[in-house]
Order: C-alpha cells, then sequence, then structure tokens
C-alpha cells in the first residue's frame, strides 16, 4: 500500500513543503466531566487558536513528515459555535466564570503547567493506509515528554493547497496525565478526550507569494504587516 501511496503522490505533486495556514485549520478537543457531582459541571471544548507548522510530502512517502507548534497560553475554552455542533451533551451554557476557571484550571501545573512548558509539538508521519484513509504514526511533545499515538485520517492534495483531516479518541492514560479533580473526585474530568482535526497548508512558496500580496494590500490600506509564514 505504500509503495502505491507513494506513487499516487508522485504522480500529483513533486517533493514540497508545505506551511500550515491558521485560518482554515481547525484542531479541538471535548473533554467530559466524570464524579459524583458531574451534574454540576460542564463539558467543555478545548480548541487550538494559533498555529505554526509544516507538511513535507517526498517521492519517499516514508521521508514524507509533518511538525506542528501550539501555544498552550492560546488555547481557547469553550468557542460557542463549537459548542453548538455537539448537540445535547454541550448545550449547557458555562458561565464566564466557570470558563475562567477552566482555563485556570487547564494551564495549571497540574494539568498543562504552561508556565513551564509553554509549547505543544506534534510531529509524525503516515505509517500505512491510502490518501483517504492513512494512518499517521504520532509523537506529542507534552509536559517534557514524548508520547507515541496512532491517528486515522484522510489527505487531500489540490495543486499548491493540502488538506488532512480526521477524529480520533484518546485518554489522559494515553498521554501520561492524570484527569484533573476536585473535591476527592467528586466532581472530575473524565478518562476519554474526542479530538477532530483539520489541517490546512500551502505549497510554501505560494504561501510566501500570498503572504506577500496580503502584506502589500495591507500596507496600501494602512495597515500593520502580517505575520511571514514559517519557512
Amino acid at each position: 500500500m505504500l509503495t502505491a501511496l507513494s506513487a499516487s503522490l508522485a504522480g500529483a505533486q513533486d517533493a514540497a513543503t508545505f506551511a500550515v495556514a491558521v485560518d482554515g485549520s481547525n484542531i479541538h478537543w471535548r473533554v467530559y466531566k466524570a464524579g459524583a457531582f458531574a451534574r454540576l459541571g460542564h463539558n467543555h471544548v478545548i480548541s487550538v487558536a494559533d498555529l505554526t507548522g509544516t507538511v513535507t510530502y517526498d517521492g519517499d512517502l516514508a521521508a514524507s513528515s509533518f511538525e506542528l507548534a501550539i501555544p498552550v497560553a492560546s488555547l481557547v475554552v469553550d468557542d460557542p459555535e463549537l459548542r453548538a455542533e455537539y448537540g445535547e451533551d454541550f448545550s449547557s451554557e458555562p458561565s464566564a466564570d466557570d470558563i475562567a476557571g477552566t482555563r485556570r484550571n487547564m494551564l495549571s501545573e497540574d494539568v498543562l503547567d504552561a508556565a513551564n512548558h509553554p509549547m505543544l509539538v506534534v510531529r509524525g508521519k503516515i505509517a500505512s493506509g491510502t490518501l483517504d484513509a492513512a494512518t499517521f504514526a504520532i509523537t506529542v511533545e507534552l509536559l517534557g515528554k514524548s508520547v507515541a499515538l496512532s491517528a486515522p485520517g484522510s489527505i487531500a492534495i489540490d495543486g499548491d493547497t493540502l488538506v488532512a483531516e480526521g477524529e480520533l479518541r484518546v485518554t489522559h492514560a494515553d498521554l501520561g496525565m492524570e484527569p484533573f479533580s476536585v473535591a476527592l473526585g467528586a466532581l472530575a474530568v473524565a478518562e476519554p478526550l474526542d479530538v477532530s482535526y483539520r489541517v490546512l497548508a500551502h505549497r510554501a512558496e505560494a504561501a510566501r507569494q500570498a503572504a506577500t500580496d496580503r502584506e502589500r494590500i495591507g500596507l496600501a490600506a494602512g495597515l500593520r504587516p502580517l505575520p511571514r509564514p514559517l519557512r
């Protein structure tokens, strides 16, 4: 299968580096309540607001890879539009204080420890499958540890644009983490996390040109220059 997939990629795309675009990408995960007092809490959606990275496709698929970097402090708690996508389980309305408390707990030393580990880094490659049904072998750099995971997904390449998307369930145990809890576990975070991702990337040369064009337009309109894409 890898040989066939390599041939498909080689035919559709020469070796190229794609720059990840935060606009058009969507990575988020659902966190569930647990414990005897779970009725007093909320399920939560945590989403990525800031994202950089690259995707490299070579003629040899085994040499292709990707890397994503996520600043932990930029994670968003309970975007209303994302909550609305998930129906009854996310139909409650966390207050501003609830959201601030969840964010504070998430960034604390007991969970993501943002002060000492400000970046979440995901690296990987395609281990097997086809463009429509790939298996990614990934390594998550989290809390100073490297965690190996397997994730299903699909890849679409259209000219200078690449999209990878999929869903997976992981557990806190998979990540080497303890679910957050208070009151001796009476109110806690459940073990599973459901992750959804759509990563949009543009061929680096095209992305640089697009950034240059946007900057030129912005300057003409009296706006500040936009950040350059990752090279």
